[in-house]
């Protein structure tokens, strides 16, 4: 089952790194703290995107357990990936309303 409320998340940062020998990469990272063991956190673009082209909607999806799970809380890493060129100014991640500036890295 999905969702895309559960758990806590912070410690989001966002990079978007344009070094040689490419290709440019914009990176996403994060946190999420859970109450038991078993959860997982993707995140994936935003559809339709958005109507500024300098802003990269992702939607955070999370994966709750799919089987028995202890009552230990859990912190789960997140991070998110995407070969790209377009220069974005920040990211907004859905359906918590996280607002992260991207750096760029050259």
């Amino acid at each position: 089952m999905e969702s895309k409320t559960d758990g806590k998340c912070s410690d989001w940062k966002s990079w978007h790194d344009f070094q040689p020998p490419g290709p440019a990469t914009l990176y996403v990272t994060g946190k999420c703290t859970f109450p038991t063991n078993g959860y997982s956190v993707e995140l994936k673009p935003h559809l339709p995107p958005g109507i500024n082209p300098e802003i990269y909607i992702l939607d955070k999806i999370v994966h709750k357990p799919s089987g028995p799970a202890n009552d230990v809380i859990t912190a789960v890493e997140v991070r998110y990936t995407e070969k790209t060129n377009t220069h974005y100014r920040e990211v907004h991640i859905l359906p918590d309303n996280v607002h992260l500036k991207v750096e760029e890295v050259h």
